[in-house]
């Protein structure tokens, strides 16, 4: 079904680009309508009534008007902004990770509908959590989000031959996307990342669990590490769109 001319809709901002002197080219998550662009037309003058309503991570009504190239930003009513993100350099950078991956998983139109409760509801979660959970709840979005997209590594059989897992241990391939027994292992062309029997435990508990249970779930920091280490490499791999705002986050851990 075509858009009508003008259209209104709850959104997210994941990102923006300043253009000339006063605009803002906006990319932003609807539920309903996916992945969007809006052109806000003198955003960055201090009399727009725009202005401050179009920051990264918040959640916004808006209203656009379709464009000859891109479609031009009209109202915007902010439903939520968490602003207490940016007071932690961990969190902010937790972030902005969490909204770069939503917007290389996301897609125009229909079908965005559970990226963007998960994106929302993890970002309402890092707004008011303590940011030492800012790790656990990045490893929890990328189980949950390589989940939706049907991506998920495999941590509880062997990929290969099928085999539950012992309590132990393992190897884990990009390539064949999750765990190889040690009897499969030499089979593997491609590089393997050693993952220990807590790692392991600790993916599986994300996997399954609530977010409820993240805040008070304790995990060394080392471990932690590999979790979102052995995440990375399979997002890397199989969505194939390195994430930028990475090595940013890494730097404050």
């Amino acid at each position: 079904m075509a858009k009508p001319r003008i259209y209104t809709t709850s959104a997210i901002v994941l990102k923006y680009r300043n253009y000339s002197e006063s605009d803002r080219f906006v990319t932003l998550l609807s539920r309903k309508m996916g992945r969007i662009e809006g052109f806000a037309k003198g955003v960055r003058r201090s009399t727009s009534k725009l202005t401050g309503h179009l920051e990264l991570f918040y959640t916004v009504r808006i209203t656009l008007a379709m464009g000859k190239n891109t479609d031009v930003i009209t109202e915007v009513q902010i439903l939520s902004a968490p602003d207490r993100i940016n007071q932690n350099l961990n969190t902010v950078s937790c972030a902005l990770n969490i909204i770069e991956l939503a917007l290389n998983v996301s897609t125009e139109g229909t079908g965005n509908e559970l990226i963007y409760d998960l994106l929302e509801k993890t970002l309402n979660k890092l707004n008011t959590t303590h940011a030492s959970n800012s790790a656990k709840l990045l490893a929890y979005y990328q189980l949950k989000l390589l989940s939706i997209s049907g991506l998920s590594p495999e941590f509880k059989t062997c990929v290969e031959c099928g085999n539950i897992l012992d309590e132990q241990d393992h190897l884990y391939s990009a390539h064949t996307g999750g765990i190889v027994c040690p009897s499969c292992a030499p089979k593997q062309a491609g590089p393997l990342l050693n993952l220990s029997v807590n790692t392991i435990k600790v993916l599986r508990f994300l996997d399954a669990e609530d977010m409820t249970k993240i805040e008070n779930f304790s995990v060394p920091k080392e471990i932690l590490t590999k979790t979102i280490e052995t995440l990375d490499t399979h997002i890397d791999y199989h969505i194939d769109r390195k994430t930028r705002s990475r090595s940013f986050f890494k730097a404050f851990q």
